[in-house]
């Protein structure tokens, strides 16, 4: 395929492109002739159109359509994504992270991602659904499933995940409660959202609200654990935690791309015209690393000031979630970092094995070791 690259802007095969710099992204993710929907590409790009409905419950998420029907979408979540609504089941984390990682470390170890920082994360958008603890392991294994990108697993996962909401949502009908699926229940009741659009935004909430996260802190914990001195140091300076999680957040950016969009007229971008019609994909990885932007963009460096990230998007996409996935991989990696120096990879770098899904790629185990104040690990 041959590629001609115009000021990060790259021309691919069959009139599709690629936006990797950073003020471009700004500008393409920012104008609303840029269509989320697949119903807005051109035949060329049905590929495209089908793959992206099917794998968002045929369209009926937010992170599917535009104007109206998206506003309305997101305001059925905002409620809940407020700190009013989260602050008690972060700080319920908070306390449950340091009795995990209290029990881990008197095990002599563990897995840092399946006995941390994956229960701690879902326990979260568990509460905030009204999710009972009793269904949570089979809600998430129904979650994983659902994101890999083996039809042949993700189907299965994506309907029992379906088939569950919509009995949770019939359930919080009859008996309503202060969480988001009570809320949806009422505005489906309303006429505010219908059946489709109620089950597939629960359901974005579980994925999109746990996957991102887990992820981040996960590839979080990874990193710093290669970077002993860095640990160490911020583990001294905690009052700076919230500025080195947008570094972290700028550095390692979990969703490495964009959703597929659709130009409705001729989109400009500098000096080039993006033609109506075309498929866009941002890459959010490229453009938080862009060397136009950012002073060494591929070195972390927690003292960076300037941190302003597209690791959540910009513009109407906006992640809504985003003030809460900042708030908890704070908590976490807070209670973590004061503690990491107590542990070391179980494993050779090159044996830690990686989860990729559809929307971003993660440690599939951290499995650590205690060492004790010389260095050597406990037996």
């Amino acid at each position: 395929m041959s590629v001609r690259h115009i000021e990060s802007v790259h021309e691919l095969a069959d009139n599709r492109y690629l936006v990797t710099g950073y003020e471009a992204a700004i500008q393409l993710l920012a104008d609303r002739r840029m269509s989320n929907d697949p119903a807005n590409g051109t035949d060329r790009h049905s590929d495209i159109a089908a793959q992206s409905a099917a794998t968002q419950r045929h369209s009926t998420s937010m992170q599917m359509c535009d104007g109206a029907r998206h506003t309305r979408l997101r305001r059925a979540v905002a409620p809940t994504l407020t700190p009013r609504r989260y602050d008690d089941p972060v700080e319920r984390m908070r306390g449950r992270a340091t009795g995990l990682l209290d029990a881990l470390l008197a095990r002599g170890g563990g897995d840092l991602v399946a006995e941390f920082v994956l229960p701690l994360v879902f326990s979260v958008i568990c509460e905030l659904l009204g999710i009972p603890e009793a269904d949570r392991d089979r809600v998430l294994a129904w979650a994983e499933a659902s994101t890999m990108p083996d039809p042949e697993v993700s189907e299965p996962g994506t309907a029992a995940l379906d088939t569950y909401l919509a009995a949770l949502l019939a359930a919080k009908a009859e008996q309503p409660a202060d969480d988001l699926s009570s809320e949806l229940a009422a505005s489906r009741a309303a006429g505010r959202l219908s059946d489709a659009e109620a089950v597939g935004t629960a359901a974005l909430m579980i994925v999109a609200g746990y996957e991102t996260t887990v992820s981040f802190v996960s590839v979080s914990t990874f990193t710093l654990l290669m970077a002993p001195r860095l640990q160490c140091a911020l583990a001294r300076q905690p009052e700076s935690l919230p500025a080195v999680v947008e570094e972290l957040f700028r550095y390692l950016t979990p969703t490495a791309g964009t959703w597929t969009r659709f130009a409705m007229d001729d989109v400009p971008i500098g000096d080039i015209v993006i033609p109506a019609g075309s498929a866009v994909v941002v890459d959010l990885v490229a453009a938080n690393r862009d060397p136009d932007r950012f002073d060494h963009p591929d070195r972390l460096d927690p003292a960076r000031t300037d941190t302003k990230h597209l690791a959540f998007g910009h513009g109407p996409h906006y992640c809504p979630g985003a003030t809460l996935a900042r708030r908890q991989a704070q908590v976490i990696l807070g209670v973590l970092l004061p503690r990491l120096s107590e542990l070391r990879l179980a494993v050779s770098v090159t044996d830690v094995r990686w989860h990729r899904n559809r929307f971003s790629k993660r440690p599939s185990a951290l499995p650590t070791t205690v060492i004790d104040s010389r260095s050597e690990v406990i037996a």
